[in-house]
Formats: structure tokens, sequence, C-alpha cells
């Protein structure tokens, strides 16, 4: 035990120690080198990041003023075309000609007819070629209005004149001529024309006269002459007009039309975002012109946009290294403060700490004449190593009278230790083995009454298993019979299951006739349809005199639908007889084959319900002779209880008297071994005292060591004497 608590005394090794002193030093610069960084990139980030902001909010401005000004002048543009052409729409000349053209509609009996029927009619000339002059005049006026082409529209959208080829002749269908009609004015999309390199756009107007419609006319503007305005409007922004495919259809950049924009970031509802140009990803401003369907995109590189701001970024930076500049000053003066007023100071006082644990009493602390905490704790350590060397030298001296009385006590233990642990020993033997001749005698009567209670569960089990084989032999005879009668039904049904299946297959066959009969039918009215096309031709061309036939034919034609349409039905109606039919075709197979596998089951079943009976018979014999051996046994089991019985009585009273002499043994052993506990706790005391003192350092003079460690000798010898005796008795 002395061994142990000297080892167990703090030792701290010197480079220990430094290291200790110097992290407390390093870990405080680190840390204010740490917050000093840290609060010099918060207030170097939110800087930038105010500056980046600003960067983007005045280059989001300067773009969507650019878009702001590029849809003033495209509104402007297009509320001049539509004034043009509401100037066209009211001369005489254009309102003669959409009257004309309401005649000639009428007298040709245009109005009512099919479209197709009219385009076809029209195919050459896509006009009705009626006031030449006034034809003339537009195309003369078409290369002052900047515009392409001119388009008269009757009220039914039937093309009275126009300056140049048409697509249609009837507009009455384009999204355009209703909305004209509808509203008086209408704007379609722009379209660019890759082979000139031109972008036009439509302009639509109502012509009236007084409260009347008369028609529409419709004018196709080029619109590349505002290129120009579109970059006095940006600024030095490009500013690109495009479609909803993204195809640039105007820009101030005049190379950039027929070209993709294509959009990298912001979707449709969004003003802002980035579109790339060429390789280039450049911030963009977006904004629907005003009255149309265009987008209006202004675009800049983003190191154009914020080529003003580079003067602003260099100073951000540069006040960042001055700040970090400071910071190390102001670091390194913390550094030489600390180490000539704390640390050095307190690395003296930590080694003298750790001298006078380690038992060196003889340290010297040095003098600190400040008034500060560290004076204050020099001086206190000073006084503390005084009075510590003054109780160590008082230790010496009462050591020996300590070891002397600890020996005295053990040697008197000694024999008192003897005596109780051989009394203790013979009880203890004979407690046990009595114990454990009760033990097993009651266990063996507990098995005994196990082994009576297992004869009788078995010689019931063995009684309730003969009822059992009578009723499972019974149940077993009438499955059998029950089992012969599904075998004669399940023959009669086989035989039903395959008159089905004939029957079905003669149903499939008078399908496939009426399919033939239904795909005559569709032919027929093909032919008819075919005929009567061609009757409405002739009756055409006949004009008023084969109206009749055309009657006929009319007739012939809605006869001929009506027998395409009842084909379509019947032919649906046989396909899905068809898919009945093959359904119940394959049902029916698979209730032939479940027929013959359940007969094939039932015959197995028969076979194993008989090798049922006969195994049931001989398991009823088996089981009345387990019956009559279980009674037996259980009587014999009986006999041997009630002998344990008595037994156990008998030994559970020479145990109880064991036990009370055990009880007595061990009460004089317990009061023995607390007085040899208590002078080897003595000896072990006086022990370590004796080994602390003798290690000590007392700077004048060293201890008298052998009056102190003769006799810790002789007390860890009675030590020793005492341990083994109270192995003996444990």
């Amino acid at each position: 035990m002395a061994t142990t608590s000297a080892a167990s005394a703090p030792q701290v090794s010197p480079i220990a120690r430094k290291d200790y002193s110097s992290s407390l030093h390093r870990r405080f610069l680190v840390g204010a080198t740490v917050c000093g960084i840290l609060t010099i990139g918060l207030l170097a980030g939110g800087a930038w990041t105010l500056l980046q902001g600003d960067i983007a909010r005045r280059g989001d401005q300067t773009l969507h003023e650019a878009a702001h000004r590029a849809d003033l002048v495209i509104a402007s543009a297009l509320q001049e075309r539509g004034r043009e052409s509401q100037v066209l729409a009211l001369t005489p000349q254009v309102i003669a000609a959409a009257r004309q053209g309401l005649a000639r509609s009428a007298a040709l009996g245009l109005p009512g007819t099919p479209i197709p029927t009219l385009e076809q009619r029209f195919a050459a000339d896509k006009s009705m070629l009626v006031a030449a002059d006034t034809r003339l005049r537009l195309r003369e006026l078409v290369p002052h209005l900047d515009a392409e082409q001119v388009i008269l529209t009757d009220s039914s959208g039937y093309n009275v004149l126009i300056t140049d080829r048409s697509a249609d002749f009837v507009q009455s269908d384009e999204a355009w001529w209703q909305e004209a009609w509808r509203t008086g004015r209408s704007i379609s999309d722009a379209a660019y024309d890759s082979a000139t390199r031109t972008s036009v756009v439509a302009v639509a107007v109502t012509v009236v006269d007084g409260a009347a419609k008369l028609g529409v006319l419709k004018v196709k503007f080029v619109v590349t002459p505002l290129v120009s305005s579109l970059a006095s409007a940006g600024a030095g922004v490009r500013v690109d007009i495009v479609d909803s495919a993204g195809r640039v259809l105007l820009s101030s950049d005049s190379t950039a039309m027929g070209s993709v924009l294509a959009r990298v970031s912001g979707d449709a509802a969004s003003e802002h975002g980035t579109v790339t140009v060429g390789s280039v990803v450049e911030q963009a401003a977006t904004r629907t012109a005003t009255g149309t369907r265009w987008t209006i995109v202004a675009h800049l590189p983003s190191a154009t946009l914020a080529a003003p701001y580079e003067a602003a970024k260099r100073g951000i930076l540069g006040a960042t290294a001055a700040l970090l500049l400071v910071l190390a000053g102001l670091i390194f003066a913390m550094h030489r403060f600390l180490t000539r007023r704390i640390s050095d100071p307190v690395s003296q006082l930590a080694a003298a700490a750790e001298a006078v644990a380690a038992g060196d009493f003889s340290v010297q602390v040095r003098h600190v004449s400040t008034d500060d905490e560290i004076g204050r704790t020099a001086r206190a350590v000073a006084a503390m190593v005084v009075e510590l060397r003054r109780l160590a030298q008082a230790i010496v001296q009462s050591t020996h009278e300590t070891n002397t009385m600890s020996s005295d006590i053990t040697a008197g233990s000694e024999e008192m230790a003897a005596t109780a642990g051989e009394i203790a020993n013979t009880a203890s033997e004979l407690s046990a083995q009595a114990t454990r001749m009760a033990e097993t005698i009651g266990s063996l009567a507990v098995t005994a009454g196990s082994l009576r209670g297992l004869a009788t569960e078995l010689e019931t089990g063995a009684g309730e298993g003969v009822t059992r084989n009578a009723a499972l032999r019974t149940l077993a005879t009438e499955n059998r019979s029950g089992l012969d009668a599904s075998a004669a039904s399940l023959d009669t049904l086989g035989n039903d299951v395959l008159a089905s299946a004939q029957a079905i297959e003669a149903l499939a066959e008078a399908s496939t006739e009426i399919r033939s009969f239904v795909t005559l039918v569709r032919k027929l009215a093909r032919q008819s349809k075919l005929l009567a096309l061609n009757a409405a031709m002739e009756a055409a061309r006949a004009g008023a005199q084969g109206e009749g036939f055309a009657v006929v034919a009319s007739e012939v034609r809605r006869l001929s639908s009506m027998s395409s349409d009842a084909a379509e039905r019947t032919e649906a109606v046989v396909n899905s007889v068809l898919s009945g039919i093959e359904a119940s075709r394959a049902s029916a197979g698979r209730a032939v084959a479940m027929a013959d596998e359940v007969r094939v089951a039932n015959a197995r079943a028969s076979a194993s319900f008989a090798e049922i009976e006969v195994a049931v018979a001989e398991a009823d014999s088996w089981t009345r002779s387990v019956q009559q051996t279980s009674s037996t046994t259980r009587e014999l089991m009986a006999v041997m209880t009630e002998r344990l019985d008595d037994l156990t009585g008998g030994t559970e009273s020479f145990a109880a008297a064991m036990e009370q002499v055990a009880a007595s043994s061990e009460e004089q052993s317990a009061a023995t071994q607390e007085i040899a506990g208590a002078a080897n706790t003595l000896v072990a005391a006086a022990d370590r005292l004796n080994r602390l003192v003798a290690g000590l350092k007392l700077g004048d003079a060293e201890p008298a060591r052998g009056s102190a460690i003769e006799p810790a000798a002789d007390a860890g010898g009675s030590r020793h004497a005492a341990s083994e005796l109270s192995l003996s008795m444990a």
C-alpha cells in the first residue's frame, strides 16, 4: 500500500510544464489573431457585398432604363404604322375598292362556300381582281411606306386586291383578321426573312364607311429602319427584340438580326436574368413590348457594367491589407507584454509548485515586489513552502513512535486470529456438507413429484388418443365415400365443358363470316362515296341543268356515309364478340384441364384416406399399450415420493444444527478479523507516512533516516504476517 501511494503522487516532467505554460500564452495569442482576422474579414466581406449589390442594382437600373426607352421607340413606331394604315383605310379609293369587292363576292355567290373550294377556285390569283387603279396606286405607295405588301379584304375575309402574291384567298380564318374585325385594329407577330435579312410586322385595320364595316386592310411594314433608333435608345446598351422562340427580330446591332438569343437564367415572368451571346454570359433586363407579344432584352457583359467600380474594389483590398498589418503589430506588442509581465513569472511559480508537489521543500521562490495578482501569488507560495518545511520536520519526529505501537498491536492479534480461523474452518465445512445433502434430497423429491405428474399426464393423453383415433377412423371412411361421389360429378362436368368448347368454336367461325360481310359493306360505301363525288363534280360543271343530279349525288353520298358508319359499328361489335369468344375459348380450355387435374387429385385423395384408416388402427393399438404402462409408472413414483419426503425431514434438522455451530464460529472469527484489520490499517498508515517523510527534501539538513527506516521495516514484517493471517481466516 505504501508503494501504491508513493506511485500515485503527481509527477510532472519539465517538458510538460514548459508546454503547458507556453500553450496558454499561444492559445491566447492565436485566439486574438483569429478574432482580429475574422473581424477584418467580416468588414471587408460586408463592404465587398455592399459594393457588389450596388453594382448589380445600378446595372439592373441601366438595363431597365435602356429596355424602357426601347419600348417607347417600338410603341411609337407601331403607333405611327397604325396611323398610316388607318389613314390609308380611310381613303376614298380603298373604301370604293372594298364596296366593289362586296358586290363582286355577292355576284359570284361566294358567301357560305367552303374555304377549300374557294382556295381551289382562286388558286391562280388569290384575289377577285377588282379596282385595278386602286391596286396600282397602292403598289406605288408601298416603297414610300417602308412596306412589303398591302392586302384588302371584304367583310367575309375574301381578298379584294393585293399588291403582291398572297398565300391564301380567304383571310377570315386567320387570328389577325378576326382580331381586327372585332376590335378595329391588330398587330401580328413580326417575322424575320433570312433571304433579305429584314423583319416585317403586319398591321391590320378595319375599313369603315360611316358606321358600316366594309372589310379589313392589312399592311406589312419593314421594321429594319428602327435599328438606329434602338441604338440611340440603348445608349451603349445592346437592345434586342425577340419573339417567343428567342429569334432576334430587331436589334441595335444589325449583325445580330435573325440569330437566336439563349436565356441562361430567369423565366418568362422575371424582369432580369442572364443571356448568352456567343460564348459570353451577359447580364440582361427583359420586358414585354407594349401592345405586342415581343420581348425586349437589354443586355451587357457584367465586366462592362462593373468597370466604373474598379477603383472602389482596389480601395477595399488596400484597406483590408492595411488592417491586417495593424493587427500583426498589435499581436506582436501583446506577445512582448504577456511574456514579460505574466508568462515568465507564472512559469517560475508553476515550477516551484511542481517541485513542492514532488517532495522538494528546498526550492526557493524569487521575490516579486509588485502588488498585482502575480506578486501576491509569489509571496503566498514562498510562505507556503516555509510552513510545509516545518510540518515535514514534525512528522519525522512522530513516525518512530507510530511504528512501535503498530508492531505491538499486530503481534497480539496474530494468536487470536489463528484460533478463530481453525474454528471457523471446521464449522464452515460441516455446515456446507449438511446444506449440500439437504439440497440433493430435496431435488430428488421434486424430481420424483415431476415424474409422477408426467406419468399421470401420459396416461390421460393415451386415453384421449384412443378416443381421437376412433373418431379419425370414422371421418376417414366418410371422406372416402364423399370423394367417390365427387369423382362421378367431375366426369359429368368434363363432358359438359367439352361440349361448350365445341359450341364456342362454331360461334367463332360464324363471327369470321360476319367480319367478311362487314368488309364488303365498307368497300361498297367507299365506291358509293367516290361515285357521289364524281356526280357532284359533273353537276357543278353542268350548272343549273345539273341541280337535280346534284341532289341525287348528295343523297348517295349521305347513304354511303351511313353505310360506312354502320359497317364501322358492326365491325366494332364483331371485334368485341371475337374478343369474348377468344376469352371463352381460353376459359373452356382451362376448365377442361382443371377438371382432369381435379379428377386425378380426387383419386389420389381416395387412396390416401384408405391408407389413413390402416394407420389409425395401428396407432390405436399402440396408444392403448402406452396407457397401461403409464398407469404402472405412476403407482411406482407415488411410493418413491413418500420415502424421499421422510429422508428430507431428517436431513433438514441436521443442517439446522450445523448452521448454529457455524454462526457461533463466524462471530468469533469476525471479531478477530476486526482486530487484525485495525492493526493492519495502523501498520499501513505508519509505513506510508514513513516513506513519504523519508523522501522529503528540507533544504537545511537531511532527516535522520536510521530511526525512521528501521521501525518501518519491522512494521512491514508485521503487516505481512497480519495479511497472511487474514487470508487464512477467510
